[in-house]
């Protein structure tokens, strides 16, 4: 197991799969920044205002990043053709070990970094509203972590499936427009698109806006515990179809 993960680190190394871990949380955190309040009486209200944006913003970076993992964990095999030789090597069982945990500590690196960000801009911006509770900082990292394993098995599964890295990817790019429409949508449809499950899963929402003055009120609902647990039991289920398309699969 320890050879197969250190394989697995020498093809992210040649992938330059870090560099992919660090964009991403970084457009995310520009884009918030860029985003935030500046107005003094905004200040006031800011955490609220950014936890409210990074899952709109993590439906429309996330589904494509975790598409662009998946591809590429698999890619070499593809397009070297290298399946069956690896099966002669090493167990099939092995190998998505350690391509599930590449996987999965790309994902966590990526939430991290976003999440230790999020204090970052606070102090960079001088927010003047306290920093939300350690327990709604937590949450929003398992909810950002829990949707992306689900979207990174389910194009891990795709990948390994067609054996081309392309379907994952445009059903990456229609999950971002699927889960951003669903935004624009009454609050129902958003459970039917599971790409943009950082959506309702948000206990941050828009209690009141005052046109005339811009200034907009937001409030704090109760964890949504159901749909996240839901969401990590879709997740196991995608993480064991995909381990059983790659013991299946006919090379």
């Amino acid at each position: 197991m320890y050879t197969s993960i250190r394989a697995e680190l020498q093809k992210a190394r040649r992938r330059h799969d870090l560099i992919v871990c660090l964009l991403v949380p970084v457009m995310a955190l520009l884009w918030c920044q860029s985003a935030a309040p500046t107005g003094a009486d905004e200040l006031a209200s800011a955490y609220s205002a950014l936890f409210y944006s990074l899952p709109i913003i993590n439906t429309i970076l996330m589904p494509l990043a975790m598409a662009i993992l998946a591809s590429r964990l698999w890619d070499v095999e593809v397009k070297g053709c290298t399946p069956k030789l690896l099966y002669t090597l090493q167990s099939r069982r092995s190998l998505f070990a350690a391509k599930a945990a590449l996987g999965l500590a790309e994902i966590f690196l990526i939430v991290t970094l976003e999440a230790a960000g999020a204090p970052l801009i606070g102090h960079l911006q001088h927010y003047t509203q306290p920093y939300p509770t350690a327990g709604q900082a937590a949450y929003l990292w398992g909810c950002t972590f829990a949707v992306d394993c689900m979207i990174f098995f389910s194009e891990l599964l795709l990948t390994v499936l067609l054996a081309n890295p392309l379907p994952a990817l445009c059903v990456g790019i229609l999950g971002t427009l699927l889960g951003l429409f669903s935004a624009f949508m009454p609050a129902w449809v958003g459970y039917f698109v599971p790409w943009g499950y950082f959506i309702p899963l948000s206990t941050y929402r828009i209690a009141d806006w005052d046109q005339a003055s811009k200034v907009v009120t937001y409030m704090i609902v109760p964890f949504q515990w159901p749909l996240l647990v839901a969401t990590v039991v879709l997740a196991g289920i995608l993480f064991f179809a995909a381990w059983y398309a790659m013991r299946n699969k006919e090379v």
